[in-house]
C-alpha cells in the first residue's frame, strides 16, 4: 500500500486516528516546495496573513511528535532558509505550534515579525524564536512574560 493509500484508509497508526480527509501537509504538490532536504520540505503557507514572507517547514514522513536530534535539524534548517528568505528585514521568528491547524504532522512556521500583519495579536501569544538578522542573536519570547530570554544555545557556559 502506498503512503498516499495508507494514509486515506482511516487505520489508525501510532501518530493517533487518521481522519477520513488526507492530511493537507501530506498532499502539498511538488510544485509548491520552495526547497528539499533528506527529510524536510519547505513551502509558503497558504495563507501569509499580511506578511511579506511566511514560511513553513514540514517533515516528509507524517509523523506528529520527532526525537530532540530531528527536531534541532528542522529549526537549523528554517534558521539557514530564514536568513535568506527574511533578509529584507531585522528580526523573524520561528513559532511553537500553539495554533496550528494541522496538529498531527509535525511542522514549524517562520515569519516576520510585521505589527501590521493580520496575525500580529496572535503572534504575540505565541512562544517564539527570535532571530536577529544583524547580530545573529537568538532569543525566546515567551507569552506569559513580557520579556525576551536568550536562547539557551546562545548562553555561555
Amino acid at each position: 500500500m502506498s503512503r498516499d493509500d495508507h494514509a486515506n484508509s482511516g487505520r489508525i497508526t501510532a501518530q493517533g486516528p487518521l481522519k477520513d480527509q488526507p492530511c493537507p501537509l501530506c498532499r502539498i504538490s511538488q510544485g509548491e516546495v520552495l526547497a528539499e532536504f533528506q527529510r524536510w520540505k519547505l513551502v509558503r503557507t497558504k495563507t501569509m496573513k499580511g506578511h511579506k514572507e511566511r514560511l513553513m517547514l514540514f517533515h516528509k514522513e507524517h509523523l506528529r511528535t520527532l526525537d530532540e536530534g530531528s527536531v534541532g535539524e528542522a529549526y537549523l534548517l528554517l534558521m539557514n532558509a530564514g536568513s535568506k528568505f527574511f533578509s529584507y528585514t531585522d528580526k523573524w521568528a520561528i513559532f511553537e505550534p500553539v495554533y496550528a491547524t494541522v496538529p498531527d504532522h509535525w511542522h514549524r512556521v517562520a515569519s516576520d515579525l510585521d505589527e501590521k500583519a493580520q496575525d500580529y495579536g496572535q503572534i504575540l501569544k505565541t512562544p517564539r524564536m527570535i532571530i536577529d538578522n544583524h547580530d545573529g542573536t537568538i532569543s525566546r519570547m515567551h507569552p506569559d512574560r513580557d520579556q525576551e530570554s536568550p536562547a539557551p544555545s546562545s548562553n555561555p557556559l
